[in-house]
């Protein structure tokens, strides 16, 4: 009897355990972010996806729904859209179909995962046939609400690389007007503070997951790059006059695990400031 009760309890725990992680894996959030700025006269909303990692599990028309509602200015995929051992694109052009019916633009920087999948050429293809726009060390100026607002994505650069990436950068925007507010899409937060020439505005990374794993009160256990307990996990930081925000993804690598870290989405309002 002893041991029915220990087996029960052990199979509960197992069943309860199961339910809450596809729950995390599964179950988008939306993030609600706000962040003031003397630089725009008007809000400015952005609705940022990253880490996908072609996860099958989200509710791709829910999700349809939810960015429809916030009526984002654009939308912006910071990388890992993809993950590396993918062998077919459905997931991720089924994503790219779902955000192309909001007749929103859409800019797109490469994480580490488009970086070495050899999908990456056809991914582009595709991303070009949907008209969403492909930053990869340049940039562009857009008009949003009547003022001009400066994109500028980074492609992921591996460690051998990381010495260039300052010149890359400068080099993707000696012909901005940095009057006006300047937007990073960088998909790694890691060493962020190499490359910053004092003129960002706002960087939008990805790539940490969260850490995926969380621990109340503590955050993140490890990150990509950073190891354990990361600095720059998930959220706002401030960097001098610089906001950076790291969103924790709609999907997961290594591994479909997460603990209080669901999968999410971010709706940005950058307002001006009072």
């Amino acid at each position: 009897m002893k041991l029915l009760k220990i087996i029960s309890i052990i199979v509960t725990l197992i069943v309860f355990v199961y339910i809450y992680n596809y729950n995390q894996i599964s179950k988008f959030r939306e993030r609600d972010i706000r962040i003031d700025s003397k630089k725009v006269r008007n809000n400015l909303k952005i609705t940022q996806i990253s880490d996908f990692h072609s996860n099958g599990l989200i509710d791709l028309e829910k999700m349809e729904d939810k960015i429809k509602k916030f009526n984002p200015d654009i939308i912006v995929l910071t990388g890992d859209i993809i993950d590396s051992n993918d062998i077919e694109l459905d997931a991720v052009i089924k994503l790219f179909e779902t955000l192309s019916r909001l007749d929103k633009k859409i800019y797109f920087v490469q994480g580490n995962h488009e970086a070495r999948q050899e999908l990456y050429k056809d991914l582009k293809d595709e991303m070009k046939r949907l008209e969403i726009i492909i930053l990869e060390d340049n940039s562009t100026t857009i008009m949003v609400n009547n003022e001009k607002i400066n994109i500028t994505g980074l492609k992921f650069h591996s460690k051998p690389r990381e010495y260039n990436e300052v010149i890359y950068y400068q080099e993707a925007i000696k012909d901005l007007n940095l009057g006006y507010y300047n937007i990073l899409l960088r998909h790694s937060p890691n060493n962020v503070e190499n490359i910053l020439s004092g003129k960002e505005d706002l960087i939008l990374s990805g790539h940490t997951h969260g850490g995926q794993i969380r621990l109340p009160l503590i955050g993140a256990v490890v990150a990509p790059g950073q190891g354990f307990f990361p600095e720059y996990d998930k959220g706002i930081f401030r960097i001098n006059d610089t906001i950076l925000y790291i969103d924790s993804g709609l999907g997961n690598s290594a591994a479909p695990i997460r603990a209080f870290n669901p999968v999410q989405i971010s709706n940005i309002i950058i307002e001006p400031k009072k």
